[in-house]
């Protein structure tokens, strides 16, 4: 079983999702590629998506425990797996 970061992380090496993405890709990502909860064998809730990348994100307080993400503020927010990853 593969967790939804482990899955990002692929899509991210196999250029599904630009290596600097926004919510928007990664909502559009789980969306069209129909992405399911390997636990459930469901789609994700909506809930858990809105806030699934700043809880993945290195500086973040949750309690989770695979952190990988760096975000970069600007007029949208991105995230990236590189803490170089987003230049625009």
């Amino acid at each position: 079983m593969a967790s939804l970061l482990t899955k990002l992380e692929s899509a991210v090496s196999n250029n599904e999702i630009p290596p600097c993405f926004t919510h928007q890709d990664f909502k559009h990502w789980i969306m069209s590629k129909n992405i399911l909860n390997d636990r459930t064998g469901s789609p994700y809730e909506e809930s858990y998506i809105e806030g699934f990348l700043s809880s993945s994100t290195v500086s973040s307080t949750s309690t989770k425990t695979d952190k990988a993400l760096y975000q970069f503020k600007g007029n949208l927010t991105k995230y990236s797996f590189s803490p170089n990853g987003c230049h625009s």
